[in-house]
């Protein structure tokens, strides 16, 4: 009795379904790339290819600051959140109370961004003033400015935000990985240490990477925690929707937003591919070894 995947029209109608289904998806940021080409910009009745809007973002000291800000905070809240979500999918591995750390890891998805990203301003303004009047009672000024918005404040709820797609992704990647390995590593005389990176590490390394791609994707989207938590200097999705918004966005704006798609889309494109590969390469490994040995 053989299965839909033996059945290779089923097999490549599930795999045209997939691809339409993605493709669908990507309708708007294909056309925003699309737009990005054109001499005459958005809404002109002429196309006319041109690259010369993306040699224009460099120029646009606006969207070149804005990129500098998102930079930095992606950079940041992946060397802190990707840690800290290997670290809890390692411990709801380890612990009894599973259903009590997953609800408390994702419920941070739970609560739509502007709520979320709202009470985060009431917290950091109310601590600022708290800070600031117990600065007032010693005589010194050096608690005024500890909690005003600006980059700690927007990266506590990037991070926030992001730490449950990082627990879920690292988590994934863990499932086949069985702790009797660390456990025989470390009864070989190997060091806590030496057991995760010499042993779970390259196990799970796809899922880390991952999650660190993710991680970057998802700080360069994100409005309305920003926003909120930002302070008064701007980010990419800060000034592309304020231009829209207001006068509507520039060509360089296009052409930034589609460098910004083309980064991304490579990104997890190679990952998937070399996931892909290593993962066929495995395969080929284990199929070998499980071969019986040739009699001579």
């Amino acid at each position: 009795m053989g299965d839909d995947y033996t059945r290779l029209w089923t097999y490549r109608l599930k795999w045209l379904y997939t691809l339409l289904v993605v493709f669908t998806l990507m309708l708007p940021v294909f056309y925003v790339i699309y737009i990005s080409f054109n001499q005459n910009g958005f809404g002109a009745r002429d196309y006319v290819f041109t690259l010369e809007w993306y040699g224009d973002i460099f120029s646009d000291l606006l969207l070149m600051n804005a990129l500098g800000n998102t930079m930095l905070l992606a950079a940041i809240t992946m060397l802190a959140a990707v840690p800290l979500g290997l670290i809890a999918a390692s411990f709801y591995k380890a612990t009894e109370a599973k259903l009590l750390t997953v609800t408390l890891l994702l419920s941070p998805l739970f609560v739509p961004a502007d709520i979320l990203g709202s009470a985060l301003l009431v917290f950091f303004k109310n601590l600022n003033i708290a800070c600031a009047t117990v600065g007032e009672w010693l005589g010194i000024s050096w608690f005024d400015t500890w909690f005003e918005l600006g980059y700690f404040s927007a990266l506590v709820g990037l991070i926030i935000y992001t730490i449950p797609y990082i627990f879920v992704v690292i988590l994934i990647t863990m499932g086949r990985y069985k702790e009797q390995q660390s456990e025989a590593a470390r009864s070989c005389g190997a060091t806590a240490w030496q057991a995760f990176y010499q042993v779970e590490f390259p196990q799970i390394r796809a899922g880390v990477f991952s999650a660190c791609a993710f991680t970057l994707i998802l700080t360069f989207n994100e409005y309305t925690r920003t926003s909120l938590l930002k302070g008064g200097y701007d980010t990419i999705t800060s000034v592309l929707i304020s231009q829209m918004l207001n006068e509507g966005m520039s060509e360089q704006s296009y052409a930034m937003s589609s460098l910004i798609s083309f980064i991304a889309i490579a990104v997890i494109g190679s990952i998937i591919l070399y996931t892909l590969v290593h993962t066929d390469r495995l395969d080929r490994e284990a199929r070998a070894k499980a071969q019986p040995l040739m009699s001579t």
